[in-house]
């Protein structure tokens, strides 16, 4: 997006924007792309706040001037809302209505590892070379979230060096690694690791520390019950 361009974005809090997603789970709809992006988008969202002890709003962009009124959050569920070229959601810290108003903006792009008939960690170098880091623009201002969704042994140390001593640099200033690490469903943990340009680990986040973490926020939009889930596209 050109750096003089007109933009704005449509911001909601964790909590609200979970709360659509578990709507879209009782529905039947996880499943689809665009509940996944959500669902990665609220569980970054957390093992960041409970690492660095902070608040997130979460923004998709939109181009041109705002609205008079804010769209409902079920807009953010229909495919492609937000993503402009490579950015897909951005996390602005919450520092309350009378903060300042330039605020640091997080450019966020996503990516889904799963459906792969062989994980392991060479899979999984060969997954992001393919889909992310051979083609990709350089941007030293780009963090990519790599969201692993399905059962998969690796080692984020292989995985880290590989990108430390890839030529040409990989194109994005930080990347993360996302997966539930627990095999039971009824106890999920969740870790988030960084892997570039430094390998970072991070407190995994339990449920009982999710929730916590979840609530202890302000609200900026309220929850809506999905009174036109026909009005979504419905693509897997």
């Amino acid at each position: 997006m050109d750096k003089f361009e007109k933009w704005h974005a449509h911001i909601v809090d964790a909590q609200t924007l979970f709360r659509h997603w578990e709507a879209e789970r009782a529905a039947g709809r996880a499943h689809r792309k665009r509940a996944r992006e959500i669902l990665t988008v609220c569980l970054f969202t957390l093992c960041l706040e409970n690492n660095e002890n902070k608040r997130f709003l979460i923004g998709f962009q939109q181009r041109g001037k705002p609205p008079t009124t804010a769209g409902p959050v079920w807009d953010l569920f229909k495919d492609g809302f937000g993503e402009i070229e490579d950015v897909d959601v951005i996390l602005i810290p919450d520092l309350g209505p009378d903060g300042p108003n330039e605020r640091e903006v997080h450019r966020n792009q996503l990516v889904s590892y799963r459906a792969r008939p062989n994980p392991s960690t060479e899979d999984l170098i060969e997954f992001l070379e393919e889909k992310k880091l051979r083609f990709s623009a350089p941007d030293n201002d780009l963090i990519l979230i790599v969201h692993l969704e399905q059962a998969i042994a690796w080692d984020w140390v292989q995985l880290s060096i590989h990108l430390q001593i890839r030529r040409p640099p990989p194109p994005f200033s930080q990347i993360f690694m996302l997966a539930q690490t627990s095999l039971d469903p009824a106890r999920p943990v969740w870790a988030c690791r960084q892997i570039y340009p430094l390998m970072l680990p991070m407190k995994d986040l339990d449920l009982e520390t999710a929730r916590a973490v979840l609530v202890d926020r302000k609200l900026v939009c309220p929850f809506v019950p999905d009174v036109k889930p026909a009005s979504r596209q419905t693509n897997e």
